[in-house]
């Protein structure tokens, strides 16, 4: 009996270890190529919580791959959203508490409208696809049901203290005006990541297309 249960379980753990494996490898290839961009967090508001969050950002979108998504969610709506999201290059990796990280598709930096920092990134698979326990909405909270997760930050001048909001919560939009992929009314949204911090590398390349942004 002993035998058959551990027979049974064989490909389960066989999956657990791969995909642990599979997550090393992925964190060890970020490390040795280098980031542009380091951000640690702590999730909130969802089920798993309090979870650690990080994000390795090895790139930021290019302008010709920023419009090409912000073409595909304003013109075609969301599926075809997805469909492009998915085939953009993978720009670094958002990592909790799961057997495997997630590959960012989409990275940008602007300006918020209080003078902060505001960093935009998505990926094309909802956060909490390894493990179906975390990141659900908690009782008092409704979630979307995208297949796909656009994850806000909004930090201060100085680099400090900030907070995170999602797709889970808020509607994803196209921000005509910043040719941007965004949170819908990002003020009325649920945070679902707190302490966020970004953790400064001299040297390192902070904007996109490769000019320092305005801070």
């Amino acid at each position: 009996m002993k035998s058959n249960r551990l027979l049974r379980r064989g490909p389960a753990l066989a999956l657990l270890v791969s995909g642990i494996f599979a997550a090393s490898i992925l964190r060890v290839h970020a490390q040795a190529k280098g980031t542009v961009e380091n951000f640690t967090a702590t999730a909130v508001n969802v089920t798993g919580a309090p979870d650690p969050v990080k994000i390795d950002l090895l790139r930021w979108s290019t302008d010709a791959e920023r419009e090409q998504v912000f073409n595909a969610l304003s013109e075609k709506g969301e599926k075809e959203f997805l469909n492009v999201l998915a085939k953009q290059p993978t720009l670094g990796y958002i990592w909790t508490s799961e057997s495997a990280g997630y590959s960012v598709r989409y990275a940008y930096q602007t300006v918020a409208p209080d003078g902060g920092e505001r960093v935009i990134v998505a990926t094309d698979k909802p956060l909490g696809s390894w493990n179906p326990q975390t990141w659900k909405a908690t009782a008092t909270a409704t979630a979307n049901g995208y297949d796909f997760t656009v994850i806000e930050l909004r930090l201060n001048r100085k680099r400090g203290t900030g907070e995170g909001k999602s797709s889970l919560f808020a509607k994803v939009t196209a921000d005509k005006t910043a040719k941007a992929i965004t949170l819908e009314s990002y003020s009325g949204a649920t945070v679902v990541l707190k302490d966020v911090k970004a953790l400064q590398k001299a040297g390192a390349a902070t904007a996109q297309s490769g000019k320092p942004p305005g801070r």
